[in-house]
């Protein structure tokens, strides 16, 4: 398995990937229509944008094996000022589930954040109903900070789990 930060080159493997785990995810979570109509050309279009002149604060590292994407993270350093900085995206391809590349891209990103913004904690978002990635934020130690309500990009409004750690040392201490 090799990682590595994300270049321009990457977009559309990285947008194939983040729609497939969407449409598998959030199906009968968010509108069953625009996961199907919409979506692929919203995620190739946020990818070649985010990774055609990424924002200073910006990460992105990839997981591979030889040429396939096993799985990716993208954070956004110091993103909050009551949280710290947010992991937007994390997402590991069918067939490397449940062989611990969640844990090992959240250990990236907790040292990615432990070299551009060591000082302030990190956060992510993670939908009520999915459960799964819920018990996996609780298995390292994610605090619940409580509830909120996601805009959807569809128009839905999601309830959602913000889960903390207090810095990226504390995540890294449960993912390393």
């Amino acid at each position: 398995m090799f990682v590595r930060e994300a270049e321009f080159k990457d977009y559309s493997k990285i947008a194939q990937l983040h729609t497939h785990n969407w449409q598998q995810a959030y199906q009968g979570i968010l509108d069953d229509q625009y996961l199907e109509d919409r979506l692929s050309v919203e995620h190739q279009a946020i990818w070649q944008t985010r990774l055609t002149q990424p924002p200073l604060n910006q990460g992105v590292i990839l997981l591979e094996e030889g040429d396939k994407l096993c799985g990716f993270v993208c954070l956004y350093g110091n993103h909050s000022f009551e949280h710290g900085t947010m992991i937007d995206n994390l997402h590991v391809a069918d067939g490397y589930r449940g062989k611990g590349l969640g844990k090992k891209l959240m250990s990236e990103a907790a040292k990615w954040a432990t070299k551009h913004f060591a000082d302030v904690g990190m956060y992510l978002e993670v939908l009520t109903k999915n459960e799964s990635a819920k018990a996996f934020y609780d298995s390292i130690n994610g605090i619940d900070a409580g509830e909120v309500t996601w805009k959807a990009p569809c128009g839905s409004h999601i309830a959602c789990h913000t889960m903390t750690w207090a810095s990226p040392s504390a995540l890294l201490d449960k993912t390393d």
